[in-house]
């Protein structure tokens, strides 16, 4: 598999262009490994048992998206569930620095709580495992693999 330099959207090696942003494929597409001592992590969602793998190297958006606007987050929710919840189209980031995982909100119109508390907008929150993230009203949480 490679990763797209532009989205970096996981592809199959013998792919010209991304499945999802379209951008052509050049030598080497896999993003350095910066964060090799990080944990496997994903985000679950408990009401539907779902996980979302978290890529400790890729800054990952959370959201609900958008087809009509061209607006794909990497992890996408549930469309209804998701909208009625109150999931923005790019709601929060999570992202790992020096093998340690975080979240901020970004800008979203309910907000983004980590354990019951409100993030500030654009302001990174450390994760540990277990945690509980709310984005609007719906739920998930940060297990380690």
């Amino acid at each position: 598999m490679k990763f797209c330099t532009e989205c970096g959207v996981e592809n199959l090696d013998d792919a010209l262009f991304c499945e999802a942003c379209g951008r052509p494929f050049e030598v080497s597409q896999r993003p350095p490994t910066i964060n090799v001592k990080a944990p496997k992590a994903v985000l679950e969602d408990p009401l539907t048992g779902q996980f979302y793998p978290v890529v400790p190297d890729l800054e990952m958006i959370v959201g609900r998206g958008d087809a009509d606007s061209d607006l794909t987050p990497d992890i996408t929710l549930s469309g209804a569930a998701a909208v009625s919840a109150g999931v923005s189209r790019m709601h929060a980031k999570v992202f790992c620095r020096d093998d340690v995982y975080y979240i901020s909100d970004m800008g979203s119109t309910n907000s983004t709580f980590l354990n019951k508390q409100r993030l500030t907008p654009q302001e990174a929150s450390r994760l540990t495992f277990n945690d509980e993230i709310h984005l609007g009203r719906y739920l998930l949480r940060f297990k380690q693999l």
